[in-house]
């Protein structure tokens, strides 16, 4: 038997232990760790914004050991009364995965993809714009800010306002819709698309992961779907057969992420690719294995 095919088997048995599979996902995090950790190590020329590869990278990850740290489960005790029963909290994972999704979709957006360097320079200065509109607007109406924070607030709008002067120059500007344009200069525009658009263009399997992002978006705004499944006498024990099944499900997906975003940044890099090639033929061909799965 082959490598690739007892990992594929390996990786079926997986599916259905919740145990096994936070067993493996731990590798997987390691393994994402050193190629993180390679970047800075590196210290290599990056392209202009490309220090964020490694700061959405490392929140990729960061997310992921949360959902490992959630998944030990939890006991929920009275004032009065310990108690016995551990719950696992599969709600809280289910956000965390869609913020694991969209942490991906960034990268994606903005570093992971085949435009030259003018569009991505454009994309990546009407992100940083939106993101100093949004800390302007949190302070818009505030009194007796200190000096430092208003210093910033001054310094942030600068760049605004430079940033403004770049972008208005660039031929993707002008191809900008009307009300793309009154978002751009009213509250930012941190992505031309919307996540679904965004999710449907990217390199991720639409068929795999639209209905668990539309799914987990619900358990993000406490939306009435979120709500009723989480209602049943066990739903939440960690170890009951519900329970499972949903830990199971977010599972899967943030394992795939991991693994397409280790990809992405061997084939990225060199110097990631180096470290990627170092670590044992099993880890390679699991994180292989699941890329090519998720991937269209």
């Amino acid at each position: 038997m082959d490598l690739k095919t007892f990992i594929a088997l390996k990786e079926h048995h997986l599916l259905n232990s919740v145990p096994d599979t936070f067993e493996s996902l731990e590798t997987i995090t390691k393994a994402s760790t050193e190629l993180i950790q390679s970047i800075y190590d590196s210290k290599p020329i990056l392209g202009e914004g490309e220090v964020f590869i490694e700061t959405l990278s490392f929140k990729l990850l960061l997310t992921t050991k949360s959902i490992i740290e959630l998944g030990k489960g939890t006991k929920v005790s009275a004032l009065t009364k310990d108690s016995s029963v551990y719950l696992l909290d599969f709600p809280s994972i289910n956000v965390l995965t869609r913020s694991i999704i969209e942490a991906f979709l960034t990268l994606e957006y903005l570093f992971f993809n085949d435009l030259d360097d003018e569009e991505r320079k454009f994309r990546f200065n009407i992100w940083q714009i939106s993101g100093y509109k949004s800390r302007q607007s949190f302070f818009e109406k505030s009194q007796n800010l200190n000096a430092e924070v208003n210093q910033k607030l001054r310094e942030e709008f600068d760049e605004i306002e430079r940033l403004l002067e770049i972008i208005k120059k660039s031929p993707h500007y002008k191809t900008l819709k009307k009300h793309n344009l009154w978002k751009l200069d009213k509250f930012g525009l941190p992505r031309l698309e919307s996540w679904q658009k965004l999710l449907e263009q990217s390199i991720l399997k639409t068929n795999v992961f639209e209905i668990p992002y539309k799914l987990y978006s619900n358990y993000a705004h406490s939306e009435f779907i979120s709500l009723i499944q989480m209602n049943g006498s066990d739903t939440l024990n960690k170890g009951s057969k519900i329970n499972n099944e949903h830990i199971l499900n977010a599972l899967r997906v943030v394992k795939m992420i991991n693994c397409i975003a280790i990809t992405s940044l061997k084939n990225k890099f060199d110097f990631a690719e180096k470290v990627f090639e170092k670590y044992d033929e099993e880890t390679k061909t699991t994180i292989l294995f699941w890329n090519e799965f998720g991937i269209e």
